[in-house]
């Protein structure tokens, strides 16, 4: 069970935060009644994908892994549940123990790291999935109860009122002012730029950014040199250290 004050991982950091109180109070009223091992919280765009991702007790290593590795191999990734009518959906539903014998996503990924279960909660914005917890139990402790599995989807419509804010804002990019070359003007990224950016914030190597985005990896290797030299930057961590708060 996750105790106050949660910890979020983000990015390159690590640390107790305070800075949305109702993401805050979402995952601990699920702390209490759902009672998982960590939370994630992350948003979902209109390309079914997810992104901005706030991390609760997960560690950073795991998830970062799970981006580069296992994001599209997930039998709950967004893309496979865009038309699910209800609030919850489990590991069991999706992936079957009868099944997981032949699953490199269950074997290479959620084996090794211990998890035992997985229950995503749906949040929807207008109509829409727009957002979603996604939490998982460890071994030795046992699976989701139905029970909690209830309580879970009791909650679904109240977490969707409490996060509308949360779920519409776009992960937030801070651009340092840069002296060189502009003195007092802001180093400005093009939209693609960005976009890579908010990948590169979520774990995401070269090659899963080119694939992300359609472009070839020494593109996505020429953006993010341009990138460097516009924030004064020389490495991708901090590059993020210079873009997000």
């Amino acid at each position: 069970m996750l105790c106050e004050p949660c910890v979020r991982t983000h990015g390159d950091t690590r640390h107790t935060t305070r800075d949305d109180p109702a993401l805050e109070a979402a995952v601990a009223t699920l702390a209490r009644f759902v009672r998982p091992g960590a939370t994630v919280f992350y948003r979902i765009g209109s390309d079914c994908q997810p992104s901005g991702f706030e991390l609760f007790g997960l560690a950073e290593v795991m998830h970062r892994t799970y981006l580069q590795r296992y994001c599209l191999l997930d039998p709950l990734h967004p893309s496979r549940y865009v038309q699910q009518c209800g609030s919850v959906l489990t590991l069991a539903g999706e992936l079957p123990e009868t099944l997981r014998g032949q699953s490199v996503y269950w074997q290479r990924f959620l084996r090794p790291h211990r998890v035992i279960d997985v229950m995503e909660v749906l949040l929807r914005d207008d109509g829409r999935i727009a957002g979603a917890f996604s939490l998982m139990r460890f071994a030795p402790d046992a699976p989701f109860s139905q029970q909690e599995i209830e309580s879970a989807n009791a909650l679904a419509p109240l977490l969707e009122v409490a996060l509308t804010a949360s779920l519409r804002r776009e992960p937030a990019l801070s651009l340092r002012e840069r002296a060189a070359n502009a003195p007092g003007r802001a180093a400005r990224l093009t939209h693609r730029e960005e976009q890579i950016a908010r990948l590169v914030r979520n774990g995401l190597s070269n090659k899963a950014i080119a694939r992300d985005l359609a472009l070839a990896q020494p593109t996505v290797k020429t953006h993010l040199l341009r990138m460097f030299r516009k924030l004064g930057v020389s490495s991708r961590t901090e590059l993020i250290g210079a873009l997000f708060h």
